[in-house]
């Protein structure tokens, strides 16, 4: 049985969430909560049948599944997993827990349930704001080199193997 998003929600593509049933349904109020539609899906033929349907802009789901559901279809993932970060609570003794960083993910979605466009516009905007800063132009050229190096190494390295 899938949980769905409110029948209103339908300007844009859903956003598909592969989780066990109760995290799921967390996870698929929050995004409706924030104007998004989203539908949860529990098992592998249920996934299957919806990314088949191409409701969807993008997958929120664990690293176990990321695999699994690029392999039905290409489209962006969300690994639930990296927003969960561990924070310790000092008193008697010094324990662990994991916090959710509910705006992070929000962000993210954000950033990829736009359509392309409007990303690549922002994208651009922000580039050529940046680039106004002769420091700005440094500090990517800095980058630019390193990265290259760093591949230039990798590339060679595999070579020789």
């Amino acid at each position: 049985m899938a949980v769905t998003s409110h029948p209103e929600i339908k300007t844009q593509k859903s956003i598909l969430v592969f989780l066990p049933r109760r995290a799921a349904q967390v996870i698929v109020s929050k995004l409706i909560e924030h104007g998004y539609g989203a539908n949860a899906v529990h098992s592998v033929p249920e996934l299957f049948d919806a990314l088949r349907s191409d409701s969807y802009c993008l997958a929120v789901t664990t690293r176990p599944d990321i695999d699994m559901v690029r392999n039905i279809k290409s489209m962006p993932v969300v690994n639930l997993e990296v927003f969960f970060h561990s924070v310790g609570i000092i008193g008697d003794g010094v324990t662990s827990s994991k916090q959710f960083d509910g705006k992070a993910f929000l962000e993210r979605v954000k950033a990829l349930s736009e359509p392309r466009s409007t990303r690549s516009a922002a994208i651009h905007a922000h580039t050529a704001a940046n680039a106004n800063s002769s420091g700005a132009r440094r500090q990517m050229s800095r980058w630019w080199e390193a990265a290259r190096s760093y591949l230039d190494s990798r590339a060679r390295a595999g070579a020789k193997k």
